[in-house]
Parts: C-alpha cells; structure tokens; sequence
C-alpha cells in the first residue's frame, strides 16, 4: 500500500481499489477494528475524487455494509 501510494498517490482509483482490497482481507481474517476504518476513508476518498455513479463507491458500500454487518 505504502509503495502505490507513493507512487499513484493516495486518490489514485488504482490506489483506492487497493485499499479497497486491503480493508476485505482485514475483514476476511475477522480484524473488523482495521477494516471497518479503512473501508469509511475509502469511500469518504471515492466520494471525494470520482465521479457520481462510479463502479468503486458501491463496491467499496457494499463491502463496508458487509463488514458491518459481521
């Protein structure tokens, strides 16, 4: 994560589907107290930098519902 931030930046969309990634495999392996928080930043960040209606804000709700509902 570090590395492709630095790289792409941290509003990059490739950035923000990697955290995405990042927050479902701490939800995965049952840390909801690092996923949760990381998937409400990424979606505040999508909600920030892309358009209305892209794909990325409901994958990353949908995965924050999940986790939520865990």
């Amino acid at each position: 994560m570090a590395e492709r931030e630095q790289v792409l930046g941290g509003d990059h969309p490739h950035t923000l589907n990697s955290r995405n990634n990042l927050a479902g495999a701490y939800r995965a392996a049952g840390d909801l107290g690092r996923a949760i928080p990381l998937f409400e930043r990424t979606l505040a960040d999508c909600e920030r930098v892309l358009s209305p209606g892209h794909p990325l804000i409901a994958v990353v709700q949908a995965n924050l519902e999940r986790a939520r509902s865990t």
